[in-house]
């Protein structure tokens, strides 16, 4: 289980006074409301939610506003402050996790400094097997040490002396891989789009926003920023901020007309690869639709 899915539940959790009026009044009906909307803001960045949020869960859950607006305000459970709301009860229970996931982020950290002292500590040893400096024939400076004419001149042959070049090993950083997972996080996905006021556009061409987000950590140079899911989801929420620059840079990159060629009267999902036109679906093995008025007959194209 990724860790940024698990929420502690505690077993007496049924018995306190605000969750037990709460089923009084509106039944395990409104207890489901209650832990559906938990799980929305234990994915959240320090478990704040969005209340225009709302409305894609209100959808997801097929319950009436005025439902939700009871569970969320009536009882306690939630303190909602102008756009946004979050759960004491979350942040409580959430503590320990937060204290154990920051000694292992500082833990991960320290053995990374450590990782690279080590290489950059054994680089000197290996560039002074020749040593250059000075101006002695065959004389090393200040160590006492010396070497032959044939290794300052490069051999018998005249060819240029074997010099140790120090070579940067490549620490192998997962942040891609957290970026990747991303792509799992349907709930979070639809909240990012109703922020970058794309919707539907943005939904569908979330693997080359990725991508693009991916382009613009490693242009920047902040791939060592994103050592967990978590750090992946702060920094996209900073990219994906209306106004700002790299947000301003994914939209013209967004807005650039797709050249679909031959299939450029079909939409395809890009999770899936689902072709369809108008919501119908097209077979895998249709030939390319030929005009907006065509139909699937289930056999050819006709129009």
């Amino acid at each position: 289980m990724k860790r940024d899915q698990y929420i502690p539940h505690e077993v007496s959790m049924r018995n306190t006074s605000e969750v037990m009026n709460l089923i009084e009044n509106e039944g395990m009906a409104g207890y489901g409301i209650y832990w559906a909307l938990m799980e929305y803001l234990r994915v959240q960045d320090n478990y704040v939610g969005d209340m225009e949020a709302l409305a894609i869960l209100k959808r997801e859950l097929r319950i009436r506003q005025s439902r939700l607006d009871k569970v969320l305000h009536d009882y306690g459970l939630f303190v909602c402050n102008g756009n946004t709301f979050y759960s004491p009860k979350l942040n409580e229970v959430m503590k320990p996790f937060e204290q154990r996931r920051a000694k292992i982020e500082a833990f991960k950290r320290r053995k990374e400094k450590e990782n690279l002292l080590e290489i950059n500590n054994e680089a000197p040893e290996k560039s002074d097997i020749v040593s250059f400096e000075g101006t002695g024939e065959g004389k090393g400076e200040g160590n006492g040490t010396t070497t032959s004419n044939k290794e300052e001149k490069g051999g018998d042959d005249g060819g240029a002396a074997s010099v140790p070049v120090s070579v940067s090993v490549p620490t192998t950083l997962a942040w891609e891989r957290y970026i990747d997972e991303l792509l799992q996080e349907k709930q979070w996905i639809e909240v990012m789009a109703m922020r970058s006021g794309l919707g539907l556009v943005f939904v569908n061409r979330f693997p080359e926003v990725l991508r693009l987000f991916k382009l613009h950590v490693q242009a920047v140079g902040n791939e060592k920023d994103i050592q967990s899911p978590g750090d992946a989801k702060r920094y996209f929420c900073f990219f994906n901020t209306p106004g700002s620059a790299p947000f301003r840079q994914l939209m013209a990159e967004l807005q650039k007309p797709v050249d679909k060629g031959k299939y450029r009267y079909e939409d395809n999902d890009p999770a899936t690869g689902q072709r369809s036109y108008c919501g119908v679906p097209i077979p895998p093995e249709a030939p390319p639709r030929p005009n907006a008025q065509a139909v699937w007959n289930g056999e050819k194209w006709i129009y």
